[in-house]
């Protein structure tokens, strides 16, 4: 189920070129239709200008008009082109590859439109299977990844993430987001990503680009800065009150997420695991401890009366603690109420492998997590979210993003630690912090 709403999301985004796939109608998230993008090629003479309403005075105007040109891009015919809108992995691989006059290589015809793409950009040596995860293709491009495609577009190639991306700050192809900073969990928008695009062909056609000079002592700085077991810049100033109660404190996170209280039954810090717990030192369990967690809310969160089926209960309940059987009748349940309810939800989740505690007295384990979610329609305010504490939770505005932090317990019902999300999670617990994103 989750693929289906992320799929939806991802078409009102569309990064529309000359491809007919790109073209077809679909139906955005609010409920309005989207129709044939405007294709620059055919839509007008060579060399007309189109002004779309949302692109003028825009900092990225130029490279916008630049794709348009070439016809590697459309507007939409309301006028607007949606500057803004998140780019995902597979249409940032598409764009690369059209904007260098890469041909799409043939599939089966059973295949994803982007397989075309993806495979192209393998072959001309643009993208390689360790650059970025690729299990999910229609997620947003992070800057981190998109760096690993620009930098292989113009012949570099790094060691690794922070590597890649010094080299695309050096070359000019990517620039801070203010005051040199880097970004690189940021998703790309539109007008970003070709930005990127467009200052690839000016390196290819020989030019040298301005750099932004703080993003490069930044990047140059995180290119040799001390990383924990996942890559991640370790920050050494500015520390949490409680920095001893970790093994290290990450750049990528605020002050605040450290500092939260965590659950009065924890009794063992995510430093002293570090210490003396085999499963906190174990990578690969805690990336399956990270995943499992992040699968489940991630599809908790993305719901859509529209698509939802008994599917999205069957797979969320095989991230859950299989010992609460009780609760896959609930996810069901909740299911026929999305439908009813008229219920429409994004959000996502992620969980933090370095800030895992434990609780010997009900001997299972804590995970920190970050989270974020919008309400978009429902007709009754009542169980929007699957979540026995919804109830008890502040009101959320319909259409406002909230965000925050908190502890989720894993449990498993069996002697391994292969844990599940717990049957008493929840996103609204005494000690979690939730607010609206100004």
């Amino acid at each position: 189920m989750k693929k289906k709403v992320i799929v939806m999301s991802t078409i009102i985004a569309l990064l529309a070129a000359t491809v007919q796939v790109h073209a077809e109608t679909s139906i955005s998230l609010d409920g309005s239709l989207n129709s044939k993008p405007m294709n620059s090629n055919t839509d007008r003479d060579a060399g007309q200008k189109i002004s779309f309403k949302d692109i003028q005075g825009h900092w990225a105007v130029s490279s916008i008009q630049a794709a348009l040109d070439k016809g590697i891009v459309s507007g939409y015919p309301n006028g607007m082109f949606y500057p803004e809108n998140k780019v995902t992995r597979a249409e940032f691989l598409k764009l690369i590859v059209s904007s260098l006059g890469h041909e799409a290589e043939p599939t089966k015809s059973n295949m994803q439109w982007y397989d075309a793409y993806v495979t192209s950009a393998k072959v001309n040596k643009l993208y390689v299977e360790s650059d970025f995860p690729s299990s999910d293709w229609s997620k947003p491009m992070t800057r981190m990844e998109m760096v690993h495609v620009a930098a292989r577009a113009i012949g570099k190639i790094g060691t690794d993430d922070y590597d890649f991306l010094y080299l695309a700050v050096k070359n000019g192809l990517l620039s801070g987001t203010g005051n040199g900073k880097l970004d690189p969990d940021g998703t790309t928008t539109r007008a970003q990503a070709l930005t990127v695009v467009d200052r690839i062909g000016k390196v290819r056609s020989g030019q040298t680009l301005k750099v932004d000079t703080v993003a490069l002592k930044n990047a140059e700085r995180a290119k040799n800065a001390e990383r924990d077991p996942w890559g991640r810049l370790i920050r050494t100033t500015n520390l949490p009150k409680n920095e001893k109660d970790f093994p290290y404190i990450l750049e990528e996170y605020p002050n605040e997420m450290y500092e939260m209280k965590p659950n009065i039954i924890v009794d063992t810090t995510s430093a002293q695991l570090a210490k003396m717990d085999r499963n906190f030192n174990n990578k690969a369990l805690m990336d399956q401890w990270k995943q499992t967690t992040e699968n489940y809310y991630n599809l908790m969160l993305n719901v859509d009366y529209r698509t939802i089926d008994e599917e999205w209960a069957n797979t969320l309940f095989t991230y859950h603690n299989q010992a609460f059987r009780v609760v896959l009748a609930d996810m069901r349940r909740y299911v026929k109420w999305v439908k009813e309810n008229k219920i429409i939800m994004t959000g996502s989740l992620v969980a933090e492998p370095s800030m895992v505690t434990d609780a010997d007295k009900l001997a299972g384990y804590f995970i920190r997590t970050k989270f974020s979610f919008e309400i978009k329609s429902y007709i009754k305010y009542e169980n929007i979210i699957f979540d026995e504490r919804f109830i008890d939770a502040d009101t959320f505005k319909k259409g406002k993003k909230y965000a925050g932090y908190v502890d989720i317990p894993l449990s498993t019902n069996s002697n391994t630690y292969d844990l599940k999300v717990s049957g008493m999670a929840t996103l609204f617990s005494d000690n979690s912090i939730v607010r609206e994103v100004k």
